[in-house]
């Protein structure tokens, strides 16, 4: 019914994730897992043969689910080889009441997920990897056409899903689904725990991205709207909430880890249950599994931290770091402090680690570095129009400190990719765009691009001026010198393809979210050369 996903791959684990519908008040229970290297197609001549079957299986366990975490399962698969594709799946008792008392059952299995882990972070050999990269999916605003068209590309490697996995409104608040079958639920603003259970359990049902989630393994990181809109100041400023967010975001926060495939991470309000994510409970297989590794020791001081941002290794061709700039550190919106150079999105733990993994990957000799954000970093205020204070923007500070480490440490070829509004569009990064060139790039010091939205309106057709876009996109890259290419008014996802001596992102848009597998369209392609910190070619589309 909801499907199974993979996640937070690295070289030696994955986490694997479904969830179980029992009858109502099932105590806890145990599920089944089997992991193998291959699949089948199934035999139809078996009534209630899973959709796809798995080959032998390499290790099986049984991890117990239950009410506590919704009937949800995650597990942390430990001891697997480097650059495998594996295949999982999930079985439970057709009848737990009877299984419990000893009597004759069969059983019911998930459809089986595929999953791969990364290389080895020293392997040289990789040369290419492909992300698809998206945001912002509003159940009520339309079909997630493009979680089923990136499902049907077999070259991509891993989804990043930049925030907004669900929105927290009741329908015709932010998107009228009624027409076509989408009313989100519970059909109210999202409040409590069983709240944000019972939208992400909905989300899971969509065909489309199950689809992706059954094929490739994701990477993900929250914004605002898994919460309630445009949160800031959260962590810095606690006490001053009222009682009911003060409920409402660990609410979201236990909901968010129980249903997406991510390592349950400590933060200041929220500590992983037992249940939370389970590591190959009685687990069949090498006894050598649960060693101490050089990957078991980075997960450890992972988790040590307090929030998800985090880190993952390609090879020697690229390092993505995933940031938290809506909840982990960033002080409160406030006109009043806006140029306060103490000012931070990040908070001063994570921006220090941030720059000591830019230095890091540079120093091991990565190829290039990937940068994992929610909210526009590139400035956008030149003339005073584009101003967002929620985005970078609105932390000046924070943002010079970063640009200027990387400028004084001359850290090159780093990619920034963002969510959050929408639109599409890509920039060159100067510290400053007093001293930056536009005719060269000259001054730039990386690139950003910005993905739009799956099925979540551009911010002029929110408030119902959309005919103005063919002038906004004609003047805005006039009045912001750095900007390279620019679409508000469609949706679509990005991909982008990491190579040693270049890095491209294509820019793909779905034709139509009101209408199921509408079809699609390439935009355009972005690309930066090895060494530049700009952006060095445009191709658009008609």
């Amino acid at each position: 019914m909801h499907g199974v996903a993979s996640g937070d791959a690295l070289s030696d684990r994955v986490i694997v994730w479904t969830k179980v519908t029992p009858p109502p008040d099932t105590p806890s229970f145990y599920v089944r897992y089997d992991v193998s290297l291959s699949a089948e197609d199934p035999d139809i001549s078996l009534p209630g043969s899973p959709l796809t079957r798995l080959g032998p299986s390499i290790f099986s366990g049984t991890v117990l689910t239950g009410p506590e975490v919704d009937y949800t399962v995650k597990i942390d698969l430990l001891g697997l080889d480097p650059k495998t594709v594996y295949y999982f799946q999930f079985s439970v008792p057709s009848n737990i009441a009877d299984y419990n008392a000893g009597k004759p059952h069969s059983l019911v299995f998930s459809p089986a997920g595929r999953t791969q882990t990364l290389p080895a972070q020293d392997d040289a050999s990789i040369s290419s990897v492909q992300f698809a990269v998206v945001s912002c999916s509003n159940w009520p605003r339309g079909f997630f056409n493009v979680y089923s068209s990136i499902a049907a590309r077999p070259e991509i490697d891993v989804v990043l899903h930049l925030g907004d996995y669900i929105y927290e409104y009741r329908n015709g608040e932010y998107g009228d689904g009624a027409s076509i079958g989408r009313i989100p639920l519970p059909d109210k603003e999202l409040l409590t725990l069983e709240d944000y259970r019972a939208r992400h359990a909905q989300y899971k049902e969509d065909e489309d991205l199950q689809a992706l989630h059954r094929l490739k393994p994701w990477i993900v990181i929250w914004d605002d709207h898994e919460f309630v809109d445009d949160i800031s100041g959260f962590a810095s400023s606690f006490h001053q909430h009222s009682n009911e967010t003060m409920s409402r975001i660990p609410s979201a926060m236990r909901a968010y880890f129980e249903y997406l495939p991510i390592r349950a991470q400590k933060t200041f309000t929220y500590t992983p249950t037992h249940l939370s994510v389970q590591k190959t409970n009685n687990q069949e297989g090498d006894q050598n599994l649960l060693l101490l590794s050089k990957t078991e020791r980075h997960v450890q001081q992972q988790q040590e931290r307090s929030g998800i941002y985090r880190n993952f290794h390609f090879g020697t061709l690229l390092d993505l770091m995933m940031l938290d700039t809506r909840i982990h550190g960033r002080d409160k919106s406030d006109w009043s402090t806006l140029q306060d150079e103490g000012r931070t999105i990040l908070g001063d733990d994570q921006e220090q680690w941030l720059v000591d993994q830019l230095q890091g990957s540079m120093d091991r000799g990565a190829s290039w570095r990937i940068i994992g954000n929610q909210v526009v970093f590139a400035q956008m205020d030149y003339w005073g129009l584009m101003f967002n204070g929620d985005a970078w923007d609105g932390y000046p500070a924070s943002r010079k400190r970063i640009l200027e480490a990387i400028e004084e440490r001359k850290l090159k070829d780093i990619v920034v990719l963002t969510g959050d509004v929408h639109s599409s569009f890509s920039f060159n990064v100067p510290k400053s765009l007093d001293s930056y060139n536009p005719k060269t790039g000259e001054g730039s010091l990386l690139v950003e691009f910005v993905a739009p939205a799956v099925t979540s309106p551009s911010p002029l057709e929110s408030i119902h001026v959309g005919f103005l876009n063919p002038l906004a996109e004609m003047l805005f890259p006039r009045i912001e010198p750095h900007l390279h290419f620019m679409d508000l008014s469609r949706r679509g996802y990005m991909i982008l393809k990491v190579g040693v001596e270049r890095t491209v992102c294509e820019y793909w848009y779905t034709k139509n979210v009101r209408v199921r597998n509408s079809g699609e369209s390439l935009g355009a392609i972005v690309e930066t050369e090895k060494n530049s910190g700009r952006i060095t070619r445009v191709t658009t589309m008609p």
